[in-house]
């Protein structure tokens, strides 16, 4: 919950549309167009702030409750290492002008009145709303752009000396998250894809939906490690810079997404220290090597997520099958096709099969 500034390849799945050049841009150049990470540390002032790997919401992910007037959406998501502050922002791009009216007109209708100024795009919203946790303050504001809707989440720890500082500052993020939105379909993401044998081979449990390149800083926020810039310098003394992004709907269940990820070492012995060092944390390893566990997160009582994590040869591998929606729970649908898609990638990267 972002082209990043050191991301260096995307694709996603997903054909174009007929109709403008918004309607006709893919998901990768929505990507594309997102603030990098030190955007984000610029706009608002603190090196703190980490990427994470982006959701590519097109389908069939969540097919059986999208709204059948968004083409899809786009989510990209920074951190604050030492706080639990996130800001969060969402891209959908709808079949046209006025269904994304209407949704901004449904959003007003939840939320009550809102401030409307300053003013950025065509429409915006702005509205603060409490939370809880560490990072109690939740500013949500929505954006229209023509058929575009973003929608920024920003949780924060501190409050703002005044309320007009507040929505200046809530101005500007959007403004940098929107720059890009008018170009859209005009100017198009000219990043190379993920090879794919990066990626689990083809199969019948998974839907790519998108992947990317990712520095090595976004993995340990993908995998909820509570120590991330160690686990990242650790990696990075190993000679571990980037990793493989890949984005899956699962196909037994379209509400479930499947995160991989996979590390290139410099020996195999290092890949497999990779794999005991992290998997032991999810308890003994199955017979073939392979480290799972249901992991409970932070929400409601039942939250949770499946992670998967195993070695061949050079490659480190990290796998979590997840909820499209933060908070729930992952089904358990998730299990046996993980375990497949385990054993054929294996299989796989020891080019067999």
């Amino acid at each position: 919950m972002v082209c990043l500034g050191v991301v260096t390849t995307v694709i996603v799945s997903a054909c174009a549309a007929p109709g403008s050049a918004t309607t006709r841009a893919k998901p990768m150049d929505v990507y594309a167009i997102a603030p990098s990470e030190s955007d984000v540390r610029s706009l608002l002032g603190d090196s703190n702030w980490t990427e994470t790997p982006p959701s590519f919401e097109v389908l069939p992910l969540d097919f059986a409750t999208r709204n059948p007037l968004e083409q899809y959406s786009v989510s990209v998501r920074f951190i604050r290492l030492g706080t639990a502050e996130e800001l969060f922002a969402r891209y959908t791009l709808y079949d046209k002008s006025s269904s994304a009216t209407t949704a901004m007109s449904d959003f007003q209708l939840a939320f009550g009145t809102s401030p409307t100024s300053p003013k950025v795009g065509d429409q915006v919203l702005y509205y603060g709303l409490g939370g809880s946790g560490g990072a109690p303050l939740i500013y949500r504001t929505f954006v229209r752009v023509g058929q575009v809707v973003v929608t920024i989440v920003w949780a924060r720890k501190d409050r703002m000396a005044s309320s007009q500082q507040l929505l200046d500052q809530l101005a500007k993020n959007a403004k940098k998250f929107t720059a890009g939105v008018k170009n859209l379909g005009k100017v198009h993401s000219n990043l190379k894809p993920v090879d794919a044998k990066q990626l689990p081979p083809p199969n019948l449990d998974l839907t790519l939906l998108g992947s990317a390149m990712m520095p090595i800083g976004a993995f340990p926020p993908m995998t909820d490690a509570a120590l991330p810039d160690t686990v990242a310098a650790i990696l990075r003394q190993g000679g571990v810079n980037s990793f493989a992004y890949g984005d899956f709907a699962l196909n037994n269940d379209t509400h479930m997404e499947v995160q991989t990820a996979l590390l290139a070492f410099g020996a195999p012995a290092d890949a497999l220290g990779y794999a005991s060092g992290f998997g032991g944390a999810l308890g003994a390893p199955d017979p073939s090597g392979l480290y799972s566990q249901y992991v409970p997160t932070s929400g409601s009582p039942d939250a949770g997520k499946y992670h998967y994590i195993f070695s061949t040869g050079v490659y480190g591998i990290y796998m979590i099958c997840k909820s499209s929606v933060d908070g729930e729970a992952a089904s358990r649908e998730c299990e046996s096709p993980m375990k497949r898609t385990a054993t054929a990638w294996s299989l796989a990267l020891q080019g067999i099969g």
